[in-house]
């Protein structure tokens, strides 16, 4: 049995509402304090609306002036501390330099850290803060095995295996797997778990992975769509093993472009590409 058989969205996206509803029932509940960011407007794919709606008290973070004015609007009445800043990974902008600057000291239940990016060097920033349940979100487009990290700034996300190692030299421990969500535990109170399948490799979930498989000459094709595309080879660096084709290191650019053999394969069909020429 796994957690994420307990999954449902009533704010969430991949189950995370119901998966944290049965960790608490777990667990039990203590300071009922959840925090969130990016909190978007509150409600849209929300990790703690599901909670702050039903009596938690929300700390809930949001950069975007447009999105924050929503947050405002739709958590007017409720018991949450809506802060307009961006949540970086050092000096005033970490999370905790944040909390402190609002007199929001408490005890966390439930941190949630949803940024599209930079989430593994926030979630390694924190240093005092010690929440009974951390959700990180990775990317699921790389494979579990491969420990990847990108460098801060970046618009590409981290492997899920990179993240439980980070989790672990900081005492915590994975128990629960969405499409694009972990979820951790300090060791205290993985114990209470036992009854769950809490294994990295057999919680896998591999419905984003895109093979790349080669000819002999080097011609490639890939094994599906890549979950967000493929329009170029990326300019970010990384932590760990990995290669970056960039046309300028082909000889003489001998090996055609992705692009190239997609017109290519429109000519031979009789179609031409939709591309607008400049």
């Amino acid at each position: 049995m796994k957690l994420s058989d307990f999954a449902y969205n009533r704010f969430s996206q991949f189950g995370e509402d119901g998966i944290i509803e049965k960790i608490f029932e777990v667990i039990g509940v203590e300071s009922r304090v959840c925090i969130e960011f990016g909190a978007w407007d509150g409600l849209h794919l929300s990790n703690t609306a599901n909670l702050w709606k039903n009596g938690w008290e929300g700390i809930l973070i949001e950069a975007d002036s447009q999105k924050y004015e929503l947050l405002l609007e739709n958590t007017a009445g409720s018991k949450c501390h809506c802060i307009h800043q961006m949540v970086g990974v050092a000096g005033d902008h970490t999370l905790e330099r944040i909390l402190r600057s609002h007199q929001l000291d408490s005890d966390v239940d439930f941190l949630s850290i949803d940024i599209d990016g930079d989430d593994y060097h926030v979630f390694a920033s924190v240093e005092s803060l010690e929440p009974r349940v951390i959700c990180c979100e990775y990317n699921p487009t790389i494979p579990a095995h491969i420990d990847l990290v990108p460098e801060t700034g970046n618009y590409f996300g981290c492997s899920v295996s990179s993240l439980v190692k980070l989790a672990e030299s900081k005492g915590y421990y994975l128990i629960a797997l969405t499409e694009t969500n972990c979820f951790f535990v300090p060791k205290s109170e993985l114990p209470k778990f036992s009854g769950f399948v809490t294994a990295l490799e057999d919680m896998l979930i591999v419905d984003h992975i895109t093979y790349v498989m080669t000819g002999y000459n080097g011609d490639y094709v890939f094994s599906r769509k890549p979950t967000y595309g493929h329009r170029k080879p990326t300019e970010q660096a990384f932590r760990g093993e990995y290669y970056t084709p960039v046309a300028d290191s082909i000889p003489n650019r001998s090996v055609p472009s992705l692009r190239f053999v997609v017109s290519a394969l429109l000519r031979k069909a009789g179609l031409k590409s939709s591309r607008k020429s400049r």
